[in-house]
């Protein structure tokens, strides 16, 4: 009768650790859909796609910004910082229209696939 009891409790503790272990699991598997979710949320690549015209005219502008000359400067002017700023200007212009020009082509396929 005691080995009964101790089996049933045995087999009772299994049952528990067994749950708990699905619980584990699944806990473990709705912080990871989390974080993947939140990962793709701030995702710079994902932003860019969901809202192109709107990043491309900041992007416009950022570059407007720092390619507007301040003050009574020479065009002749060639420091440091002017480079840069116009380097950076021409590099963010590109990389602007590279992701609107890719994002215009994910419509296209998408409207052609879903035809």
């Amino acid at each position: 009768m005691a080995t009964t009891k101790l089996t049933k409790i045995e087999k009772k503790k299994q049952e528990l650790e067994n749950e708990l272990n699905r619980i584990q699991e699944g806990l473990d598997k709705s912080i990871d859909d989390v974080k993947e979710g939140v990962v793709e949320s701030l995702d710079p690549k994902a932003i860019i796609r969901k809202y192109p015209l709107p990043i491309l005219g900041a992007s416009l502008l950022v570059g407007f910004l720092i390619g507007k000359p301040k003050g009574r400067r020479s065009k002749s002017s060639s420091s440091f910082s002017s480079v840069l700023g116009y380097e950076l200007k021409k590099h963010l212009t590109k990389r602007a229209v590279s992701l609107f020009l890719d994002a215009i082509d994910n419509q296209i396929t998408q409207k052609k696939s879903s035809d």
